[in-house]
């Protein structure tokens, strides 16, 4: 548990419990585990542990690219063919969670592995290609509106002597939208920059879960993603993923 806590916190920003016991269990019993086991591990002291509105993650309810939302619509099994770039968990409270748990119930039968993206390995790279987007990122942006209160931060930010990343462009895009004006060219290029580096391989890891893998990531410092992937068939070979945040 202590090594748990070290990489979350002062080291690598995550860590994965190989082989929990998932047998006999159905979807929403496995998201139950996942919160049981985070409330456990790798949590400082008064981490609390927050309940999400899609726990259970698939094709059809967190894809890529998010759909209009269209009630008559189908929902989708065959998989995502778009790649999930990195990015940190808005959640649904005026700050982002601390802590992001994600427990592989079913893995795709091809394709889907996690991406991580360390957040003071983009900004080092940033800090000599690009340093006017990076001064950039260091202002505010809207990452959009909740119940009663506003989100805004900058991307990147001190605390104290600990950088964090908060960055998340879908979000940051329908936070902007909401503003009622565009991005300027600055911030607009800037943003450019990030999902470039977001793009690299030489800045991304390729982590594959197999079922039972539970992934657990510092959400102020290592963004996390998806590759594209394909389900099979039957209803027990469709990608499936119980997700938990913690703050």
């Amino acid at each position: 548990m202590a090594t748990a806590d070290a990489a979350l916190w002062r080291g690598a920003g995550f860590v994965v419990f190989r082989g929990l016991d998932l047998a006999g269990l159905t979807d929403q019993q496995c998201a139950e585990l996942c919160a049981r086991v985070v409330g456990q591990v790798g949590a400082p002291a008064g981490l609390r542990l927050q309940r999400s509105a899609n726990e259970l993650l698939t094709a059809a309810t967190a894809p890529a690219v998010p759909r209009t939302p269209d009630p008559g619509a189908p929902a989708s099994h065959s998989g995502d063919e778009q790649v999930l770039l990195p990015h940190m968990d808005r959640g649904e409270g005026p700050r982002p969670p601390r802590l992001l748990a994600l427990l592989c119930i079913r893995p795709a039968p091809e394709g889907g592995e996690s991406l991580l993206a360390s957040g003071t390995a983009l900004h080092n790279r940033l800090a000599v290609e690009r340093p006017e987007a990076l001064r950039e990122l260091y202002r505010d942006f809207h990452f959009g509106r909740g119940p009663d209160f506003d989100r805004v931060r900058p991307v990147f930010h001190l605390d104290g002597t600990t950088l964090r990343v908060h960055y998340n462009r879908y979000w940051i895009g329908r936070g902007q939208d909401e503003t009622g004006r565009p991005f300027s060219p600055g911030r607009r290029d800037a943003l450019r920059a990030m999902d470039s580096l977001l793009r690299d391989p030489a800045m991304v890891t390729s982590l594959p879960l197999c079922r039972g893998d539970l992934l657990l990531v510092n959400n102020s410092a290592v963004l996390h993603g998806r590759r594209p992937f394909r389900n099979g068939g039957a209803p027990d070979s469709q990608r499936c993923y119980a997700r938990v945040w913690a703050d």
